[in-house]
């Protein structure tokens, strides 16, 4: 056993165990990402309003936690009395009448004038309902995440509960032991999500609102249900400008014809344009110290590598090497002195 600490005391075998661990740990849980994700949501969130209340009021830290959720409890009791029973009812119908939807689609004068120009073509029309009907078994899934986000909720609950025994449990840990490393590299992967989640809820909101003006401008229906789709869109990275301004494409030529078609086109170009080219650099350099060229470079290379996820890994990849080589190269003495193990604020 004192060969084996002595070994991992050691700088060389102790961080290459630990980045074997670390990765390994991700690669096997990687599936409940949907849960980390939504166990930190609300988890800073509670701690920021629990907190915010402990300060302005003389309520104790549990007292604080219990009106939070009991406000959250009715909004979300509100919401779902306002409209999410009405969308799960309008989801479920049409989910049953597509198929009709589409046959009645080759009937259309704009699928006329398409096979006009591009011959008698129906693959083209198979294929997009081959790929609208895999969209909607996507879309499916959302009960899946549903259940995350609850057990996420409960988590965050029993975190914000147990948060000083927590940092005690933390605290207690030799900062260059295995153990150490490998909670703090935890902490980062935390840190990296979050900082994820921040940046495309900046990109989403500034989409919303670029966008609502030319919805008004041109006069498109539905403009409150449309802003919906656009913030949500948004939240995926690159891709969901393109979903939400083909939905807006159509929108936009019920309402202005191939003007309005033509409007939302060049929009969607710019938003994407904005959104891959300077705004997630911009936001991203604050957090990961390189070029905007490179940023962009991993973010293609980690499509191409995973496909859509790949899209949300590029940024924390960068995020949690980056802590990782400065903790490496801190420790070697080429950084600036600090305390490498000192743990991550409970209460951020």
């Amino acid at each position: 056993m004192d060969r084996v600490a002595t070994f991992l005391s050691e700088k060389t075998p102790r961080r290459a165990i630990a980045l074997l661990f670390f990765v390994g740990l991700i690669v096997l849980f990687r599936h409940l990402a949907p849960l980390l994700v939504s166990f930190l949501v609300f988890q800073r969130t509670l701690l920021f309003l629990t907190d915010f209340l402990c300060k302005k009021t003389k309520l104790s830290a549990k007292a604080a936690l219990l009106l939070v959720l009991l406000v959250g409890l009715v909004l979300v009791g509100a919401s779902a009395a306002m409209g999410v029973g009405k969308a799960v009812h309008e989801y479920t119908r049409l989910h049953a009448t597509f198929p009709d939807r589409i046959a009645h689609l080759r009937e259309h004068p704009l699928y006329e004038k398409f096979r006009e120009h591009a011959g008698d073509n129906d693959k083209v029309l198979e294929h997009a309902k081959h790929y609208a009907g895999s969209a909607m078994a996507a879309a499916s899934t959302i009960g899946h995440f549903l259940i995350h986000a609850l057990i996420g909720l409960i988590l965050a609950v029993v975190f914000v509960l147990e948060r000083h025994e927590i940092q005690e449990f933390y605290d207690k840990l030799a900062p260059r032991s295995l153990k150490g490393t490998l909670f703090r590299w935890m902490g980062h992967l935390s840190d990296a999500t979050a900082v994820t989640v921040q940046l495309q809820l900046i990109v989403a909101a500034c989409n919303a609102v670029f966008t609502l003006p030319v919805l008004l401008f041109l006069g498109v229906k539905h403009v409150g249900p449309l802003m919906v789709l656009i913030f949500v869109s948004a939240l995926v990275p690159v891709v969901g400008n393109l979903v939400s301004g083909a939905v807006l494409s159509l929108m936009a030529y019920e309402a202005k014809g191939p003007v309005g078609v033509a409007v939302f086109i060049g929009l969607t170009f710019l938003l994407h344009k904005v959104e891959s080219y300077y705004l997630n650099p911009r936001l991203t350099a604050r957090h990961v110290r390189l070029p905007g060229f490179l940023l962009i470079v991993s973010l293609i290379a980690w499509e191409h590598l995973l496909g859509f996820a790949g899209l949300f890994v590029s940024f924390p990849v960068l995020f949690v090497a980056g802590r990782i080589r400065a903790e490496f190269l801190e420790e070697d003495g080429k950084l600036g002195a600090g305390k490498v193990g000192d743990a991550p604020d409970a209460r951020e």
